[in-house]
């Protein structure tokens, strides 16, 4: 049994026995030995989405402007559509992994920019803004 008390002050000796740290020995030349680790592949312990996520911003900002442009017409539909454009151009080189976000954020805002342009050339702009 230890009569070891969490009270006690361990003065100089630090809890290491003798009271010193353990000292470094060094390898061959007093230079720090080679480490032999595993045979693990190039990246190992990495997260493996991380590349993949570099450009997934463009993907959500495109999906949320598509969305947005359903009421704001073509003042965030042509954003929607050039941030989609550049979020499928990243999920193609691998830098993103949202491509479903980027062409639901093209969809909406070709929808929208259309709509858009019906509305004023039939005059339901002209309507809505009289009455």
């Amino acid at each position: 049994m230890t009569s070891y008390d969490p009270n006690q002050n361990p003065g100089n000796n630090q809890g290491y026995p003798g009271g010193q740290p353990p000292q470094y020995q060094g390898g061959p030349n007093g230079q720090a030995p080679q480490y032999q680790g595993y045979n693990q592949p190039a990246g190992y312990g990495m997260n493996p989405t991380a590349m993949a996520t570099e450009k997934n911003s463009l993907g959500g900002w495109a999906l949320g402007l598509g969305i947005a442009s359903v009421c704001c017409g073509i003042f965030t539909g042509i954003p929607a559509i050039i941030l989609g454009y550049l979020g499928m151009q990243a999920a193609n080189e691998g830098r993103a992994n949202n491509k479903g976000l980027a062409i639901a954020g093209i969809v909406l805002g070709v929808l929208s920019i259309v709509w858009s342009i019906i509305n004023i050339s039939t005059g339901m702009v002209n309507n809505v803004l009289n009455n």
